[in-house]
């Protein structure tokens, strides 16, 4: 099956690091350094409403000059969401990410629950990985071309 026709749900990480909008801002920076992530699902139940990065903290609390105690994750956090549809295809999702300038999109299920995240280093990694195997289409027939030719020099 074609890449674009593969549901993004077959590339995406499942294991997503959320949390809440009335969570402190330091305990999102805890999670983030905890699981290693540079960005937090925001959930209310199991629907995303809306994501925050690394870069949030840093522009919205510490370049800002704000008590990082006095603040929530919703008072920072992106909340006009931009989400992927588990079935949605990967060209489709990276035309995505390209027309909204994101590098990082929830993925949901048909009721809105968050089944995983779609990040551009995976998809950077799943071309990457159709790119070598493009390539070596071209050097399988060179290969050939060279058996032809050593047969018909015989």
């Amino acid at each position: 099956m074609e890449v674009n026709h593969m549901p993004i749900s077959d590339y995406c990480l499942g294991e997503v690091v959320t949390i809440g909008p009335s969570e402190s801002i330091v305990a999102a920076a805890l999670l983030m350094r905890n699981h290693q992530v540079g960005c937090l699902v925001v959930v209310e139940g199991n629907k995303p409403v809306g994501i925050l990065t690394d870069r949030d903290i840093v522009r919205g609390v510490v370049a800002a000059d704000v008590d990082p105690e006095l603040i929530q994750v919703e008072d920072v956090m992106t909340s006009d969401l931009i989400t992927a549809r588990q079935n949605a295809g990967v060209f489709d999702v990276i035309s995505t990410m390209c027309g909204e300038g994101v590098r990082r999109l929830p993925v949901i299920d048909e009721e809105g629950h968050l089944v995983g995240i779609i990040a551009l280093d995976d998809l950077l990694m799943l071309l990457g990985t159709e790119l070598v195997n493009l390539a070596s289409i071209s050097t399988t027939e060179r290969h050939r071309e060279k058996e032809k030719v050593k047969v018909a020099e015989a």
